[in-house]
């Protein structure tokens, strides 16, 4: 009788801890496909879990299916089948607007990552608070400014986004997302994204970001930055991912 009541104790917190384990998930993915016109694109029931501390570099078969992941990961396309998670609670992909709240604690920093055109960089940089918040009398919160002095852009927050040289536009671009305060930050080659001047800047703010456990997931062709901030990695051949810890 005691073994038994023992086997079943056991079995009670095996089931805990499994549940734990799943609560701790910031994205999960369960069976998840993504279909596209582009073979290289496809991404075939996928089940992967992202947690606190976690730090992916992303090892693809083709350069487009790895960003076709980076852009499930911030919930940029629709699936065609399977689950997306985000702190345990179903993503419902059926108006978009449902889809904001977890947007905003996603950082995105990619090739099509861009800013509302007719409207200033302070603006862009403002507008998801303006949307959350419910009002347009708002100034950039501490963290913003730093950012916006750091990168040496203050001077060109009142200008319209195409007016900026590219290489600005993309530090505004990574700004917005850095200073969102995200839960996870997707990365997109950084070393070309920022760009060679301000690389060795970005990856100063990176470094303060990873200290606090915040995860990451990342594609990128420099060694040196694979090796500093990934303690995971993620390969992706024909639609099928595996991990190596």
């Amino acid at each position: 009788m005691e073994g038994c009541q023992g086997a079943l104790a056991f079995s009670l917190q095996s089931i805990h801890l499994r549940s734990y384990e799943k609560k701790m998930y910031l994205i999960n993915l369960v069976d998840y496909t993504i279909d596209s016109p582009e073979r290289d694109c496809c991404l075939n029931k996928l089940n992967f879990g992202l947690s606190q501390g976690d730090a992916f570099a992303i090892i693809a078969d083709s350069p487009d299916r790895a960003h076709m992941f980076l852009k499930a990961l911030a919930m940029l396309v629709k699936p065609v089948s399977g689950d997306f998670y985000f702190k345990d609670k179903k993503v419902d992909f059926s108006d978009y607007r449902n889809l904001l709240p977890c947007k905003k604690k996603i950082g995105y920093i990619a090739s099509d990552a861009a800013m509302i055109s007719n409207i200033t960089v302070r603006e862009n940089l403002l507008y998801m608070r303006y949307y959350f918040e419910n009002s347009l009398s708002l100034s950039l919160d501490e963290k913003a400014d730093n950012l916006c002095k750091i990168f040496s852009i203050h001077d060109k927050l009142n200008v319209r986004p195409g007016k900026l040289r590219s290489v600005d536009l993309r530090i505004a671009i990574a700004i917005r997302e850095l200073s969102k305060s995200p839960d996870l930050l997707l990365l997109e080659r950084p070393e070309d994204f920022i760009g060679h001047t301000n690389f060795d800047l970005f990856t100063e703010v990176l470094r303060d970001l990873v200290l606090t456990k915040l995860p990451i997931v990342f594609i990128s062709y420099d060694k040196d930055f694979i090796e500093e901030f990934s303690n995971k990695k993620i390969f992706l051949k024909d639609g099928t991912l595996d991990i190596v810890k």
